[in-house]
């Protein structure tokens, strides 16, 4: 399984022969019709129904997500809007069936427009008016209020036909439109994905006919399994980082394996402060966080070097991005932070205190080993600038139930993510705690501009309007930023033609053959 061909029949070898990887476009297959039959053996961090990466290989999105996170065509081939963004018209792929024979239709369409958007984070459905059905390839969307964001959010919808979903937004039915059917299905275990031979997207048809998923929990027995040869890839339907970053200089001398890192849009790592209670309730003290962070020695030290240290809430290169970095490190400033809201070390301890109390934070980070390490980082980064941290490593499940329950002062969080004018309505301008911390609605004003940038389709009114927010995140610092971290495929070195896509939730294999 390690090397040579997994096939019934040989490949036909035409056209060029491509590169292993080639950064974050990939390669062009030309030969991938050639293929009779192949299998690509994936292995996985989580169950095959539970992740959204996974969920691309059977259901398309009715719009596509670019590169700067702007819209292309799907099965919404083409729209247009009135001037104050409160109707769409949309033009719909004619000819499209589900796997089992089913048409896209419009009311299809409409059905998945109304349902979708509560369990996909999409702003639009606090405004939405009516969707209605104009011809078999038509549909009118009517908003209450102006909505200029609406065809980005398209993209996150999932296309499910009407009855393959249950009330709490669960598919009950795996049939889609997809380039892959779900033939077999183990929970926590495995899957079997056989190619959709009436895949209407020819010109993206996957050579790859039958994709065996198996589930492997655990980061180290993945990167034993890669090397082995028990699996063709691990890294390709999670959404961040799935293996130790200390195990990557290893795999990339390993003559057998391909390992290819790419910038992962929106995904910088990010640590939410409990800025509404407790001590990090106080400015100063999160300001003294975020300048006692040496990120540049983090990277370079603790996780080899691998992600980019940054201060920035997305990349500079992404849509309405922040213009400048903001509270890089400074020990000097750090302290003067904590002196300036009276902390200062009186027993000579090296931990600083006010009116008698020790100033000790609760740090919550889940389990991974990266978590961890970088945990152990910050807990002595803090103790520099005379700050206790009580770092608590907790299992997925219980660091949820934590962070929900408010009851921390600084934890591993969720990043500012594409598109990020969903962001604002999802985390952006709420005040809650969730799963992930609390959100970044710090003040009124961050609802009032959430509204500002979602009724207009005019760019650059949203980048004006962003620059407000990303001064306001700046100022309040409800989040400390600290690297952006890429996206690691490891694969044996006869699978050529993975690429990272533009939208970090979806797998792309139309360009794989196997060697």
């Amino acid at each position: 399984m390690k090397k040579g061909i997994r096939a019934l029949a040989l490949l036909v070898i035409v056209a060029v022969l491509v590169t292993g990887f080639t950064g974050c476009t990939g390669a062009k297959a030309d030969d991938k019709a050639s293929a009779v039959e192949q299998t690509l053996v994936v292995g996985a961090a989580k169950d095959f129904k539970n992740g959204s990466e996974p969920k691309t290989l059977i259901f398309d999105s009715l719009t596509d997500s670019l590169e700067d996170m702007s819209s292309g065509p799907r099965l919404v081939t083409e729209w247009q809007n009135n001037a104050d963004f409160t109707e769409f018209t949309l033009k719909l792929k004619e000819g499209v069936t589900f796997s089992n024979g089913e048409k896209f239709t419009a009311e299809v369409a409409k059905f998945n427009i109304e349902f979708w958007p509560v369990y996909r984070d999409c702003g639009y459905i606090k405004k939405l008016k009516s969707v209605d059905v104009v011809d078999d390839k038509t549909l009118k969307v009517s908003f209450n209020e102006s909505y200029g964001n609406f065809i980005d959010e398209l993209s996150k919808i999932w296309v499910t036909l009407p009855t393959a979903v249950d009330a709490k937004g669960n598919i009950t039915d795996w049939t889609g439109t997809g380039p892959y059917v779900l033939q077999d299905y183990q929970a926590d275990m495995s899957a079997t994905l056989v190619r959709n031979e009436t895949y209407w997207r020819t010109d993206k048809m996957p050579g790859i006919t039958k994709i065996d998923y198996k589930v492997i929990t655990d980061e180290n027995s993945r990167v034993m399994a890669v090397k082995s040869g028990d699996v063709d890839v691990i890294g390709l339907t999670e959404h961040y980082t799935v293996m130790p970053f200390a195990d990557v200089p290893d795999l990339q001398a390993n003559k057998d394996l391909n390992v290819s890192i790419c910038e992962d849009y929106g995904t910088i790592t990010t640590y939410s402060l409990n800025w509404a209670k407790g001590v990090c309730a106080d400015p100063n003290v999160r300001k003294a966080i975020a300048l006692g962070i040496d990120r540049d020695m983090l990277t370079s030290t603790v996780l080899y070097g691998i992600p980019v240290p940054t201060s920035r809430y997305v990349l500079s290169s992404y849509k309405f991005s922040q213009k400048d970095e903001a509270l890089k490190y400074d020990l000097t400033k750090a302290k003067a932070a904590l002196e300036a809201s009276g902390y200062k070390d009186s027993d000579g301890d090296g931990i600083v205190e006010k009116d008698g109390q020790k100033l000790s934070l609760k740090m919550v980070v889940s389990d991974s080993q990266v978590n961890r390490s970088v945990g152990v980082f910050l807990q002595d980064a803090l103790k520099k600038i005379g700050i206790a941290v009580d770092l608590q490593v907790l299992d997925a499940t219980t660091t949820k139930t934590t962070l929900k329950a408010g009851d921390f002062d600084m934890s591993t969080s969720h990043p500012w993510t594409g598109t990020v004018v969903s962001y604002l309505y999802w985390r952006g301008n709420s005040s809650a705690y969730d799963d992930y911390g609390i959100g970044y609605g710090v003040n009124d004003e961050m609802n009032t501009l959430t509204e500002a940038v979602s009724v207009t389709g005019d760019d650059k009114v949203r980048e004006a309007e962003f620059d407000k927010i990303w001064k306001i995140q700046n100022d309040s610092i409800a989040g400390v930023p600290l690297y952006f971290s890429q996206r690691i495929f490891v694969s044996q070195k006869n699978i050529e033609g993975l690429k990272f896509c533009p939208n970090t939730a979806e797998v792309d294999l139309s360009d794989v053959v196997i060697k």
